[in-house]
């Protein structure tokens, strides 16, 4: 089941849910499967000019395999067809997001020492 706290987030594929969640060891696997830095493949998936079907169907894949180990880069493009393609690409950027969570302020900065 998906839980937006530890990172994952549902896809719904047809009559199936499925779990994405990008945890250390899934983005080394989309960095080995796509044979690019973390950097990069952010970067090209942040331009739509620059995004691959072959690269949503890898980030979908890596995406499932801590909660679905057993799926195939195949099968990763079969759900991506049943929960249509814009809804894969979402779900990936919103367990992305989880995964990178932006650093809070701090509330209470030190204070500088006083001159002398």
């Amino acid at each position: 089941m998906a839980n937006p706290h530890r990172g994952s987030v549902a896809l719904q594929a047809g009559d199936r849910a499925y779990t994405l969640a990008f945890s250390v060891n899934a983005i080394c696997e989309l960095e080995a499967e796509l044979d690019k830095p973390v950097t990069e493949i952010i970067a090209s998936i942040q331009d739509a000019r620059q995004l691959r079907l072959s690269s949503v169907r890898a980030l979908v894949w890596a995406g499932l395999r801590d909660h679905h180990s057993a799926l195939t880069v195949q099968e990763a493009g079969a759900i991506i067809t049943d929960a249509g393609i814009q809804i894969a690409v979402e779900k990936v950027g919103e367990a992305f997001k989880l995964a990178f969570p932006e650093a809070k302020a701090k509330t209470n900065p030190r204070k500088a020492a006083a001159g002398g």
